[in-house]
């Protein structure tokens, strides 16, 4: 017994600790790529998915909201919008100036009401600019983050951040994501909201949104289940000692 203990002890473990811990996940919307701007639904029922997040774009500002979230092109006139610093993400925008995009954990029903729970950590937030509809100076602009809670219930909290305006370069200012870190606040959240700008030089794209799905209640059964059997094995050995 005593030559199979630990071997039986790390298998335990292995099975089911990391089954209870909370993974982050990055959405970074590169499913959504492609060489030219793109247009996707992000409606009740269908929300642009990415990670272990859902997203949406509402119409609570906007009368008539046109509930779509966009991709600028890669090789096309609306790339210059691409963040001098993206990678290999793409950026998300609602196609609407002041309209809400609402975040959601994967799989809530909105219908339902049958909310995940998700913490949530930081996202990427840069200004959304073209010469074709914005051809002033991009300016600084506050960008604020609005949750709610999951306990105490919808416990609205919020997180206001300063976005600055980028540098010229060649004579061009160019768009340069930065990461907006959420407080301790954060971690169990139903949803979290925010407004594409309503004002020329302060509109916004975000991409790298970091989040993750509280465990189901089946994963805390599972780690107590692989604990108890460490205790009943530890028993048995010092039996046989």
């Amino acid at each position: 017994m005593r030559r199979h203990f630990p071997a039986l002890l790390a298998v335990s473990l292995g099975l089911a600790l990391p089954a209870a811990a909370q993974v982050q996940v990055t959405s970074t919307f590169s499913n959504y790529s492609s060489p030219f701007t793109t247009e996707y639904q992000a409606t009740i029922g269908r929300p642009v998915t990415s990670g272990v997040l859902d997203f949406y774009a509402t119409d609570l500002i906007v009368a008539g909201a046109r509930n779509v979230l966009g991709t600028w092109g890669t090789s096309d006139p609306g790339s210059v919008n691409r963040p001098t610093n993206i990678g290999t993400s793409t950026a998300m925008f609602g196609t609407q100036l002041g309209e809400e995009i609402d975040v959601f954990g994967a799989g809530s029903n909105l219908i339902t009401n049958a909310l995940t729970i998700f913490s949530f950590f930081s996202m990427d937030v840069s200004h959304l600019y073209s010469t074709a509809f914005a051809p002033g100076a991009l300016a600084p602009f506050t960008f604020t983050i609005f949750g709610f809670m999951a306990d105490p219930a919808n416990t609205l909290i919020s997180q206001t951040f300063l976005i600055p305006a980028p540098t010229l370069v060649n004579g061009v200012q160019r768009p340069v994501l930065q990461t907006l870190t959420l407080d301790s606040r954060w971690g169990a959240m139903t949803r979290v909201a925010f407004f594409q700008g309503n004002s020329i030089g302060t509109s916004s794209q975000f991409t790298n949104v970091n989040a993750s799905i509280a465990p189901e209640p089946g994963t805390y059964v599972l780690t107590l289940t692989g604990l108890v059997f460490v205790v009943v094995l530890q028993r048995r050995r010092r039996r046989a000692s």
